[in-house]
């Protein structure tokens, strides 16, 4: 298995991953506070569409594994100091499940390699996608979130909201994938 090591990454690949991480960010912080007026946000995370179509680019671009386990660790750090109360979890509690979902993410990513050359993504994100969840909810309940019934029809819905806006996310991500793959600026930026 192939580690990402960040001597090994040139400059341009630092400055694109840094740029994906930001824009998933900032994207995330406009619409997520957008959305926040309404309740749809407890219920459906959209704005995970965009984000988990650009965590699949950057890992097929970068494809060793810790890409998105170093993804996942910035977005975590970035919440946790810009947006301290956001997610249900309070301030460094974020990396927890972050986190848990890099790492599942990642080590899926890398054992279907060989195996599940496309179809890597859609295991990798959708188990991802219900263990960072559940994490999430564990660190809730660990602080004094009640399991109480609406607590858990409300995370019942939410996991599975988020398995349907994880697969289009994949989708779009591989849709983009197969039109830029051959493009001279991605041959430049993918690690060998």
């Amino acid at each position: 298995m192939q580690v990402l090591r960040l001597r090994e990454l040139s400059t341009a690949q630092v400055v694109f991953f840094a740029s994906v991480v930001a824009l998933d960010f900032g994207w995330g912080l406009v619409f997520k506070t957008a959305l926040q007026v309404t309740a749809i946000h407890e219920v459906a995370r959209l704005e995970m569409v965009v984000s988990v179509m650009l965590m699949v680019l950057v890992r097929l671009m970068l494809d060793r594994f810790g890409t998105l386990l170093f993804f996942e660790l910035a977005w975590g750090l970035l919440a946790a100091v810009l947006m301290p109360a956001a997610g249900g979890q309070p301030g460094f509690m974020k990396l927890v499940p972050a986190l848990t979902q890099g790492l599942v993410f990642d080590c899926l990513f890398s054992l279907l390699r060989t195996r599940l050359p496309e179809g890597r993504a859609y295991v990798a994100i959708l188990v991802g996608g219900i263990l960072g969840p559940c994490a999430a909810m564990l660190v809730r309940v660990a602080m004094g979130v009640p399991w109480a019934t609406a607590t858990q029809v409300l995370f019942g819905i939410s996991l599975v909201t988020s398995l349907v806006i994880n697969g289009f996310g994949v989708f779009l991500a591989l849709v983009v994938w197969k039109r830029i793959a051959g493009l001279h600026v991605v041959a430049m930026l993918r690690l060998p």
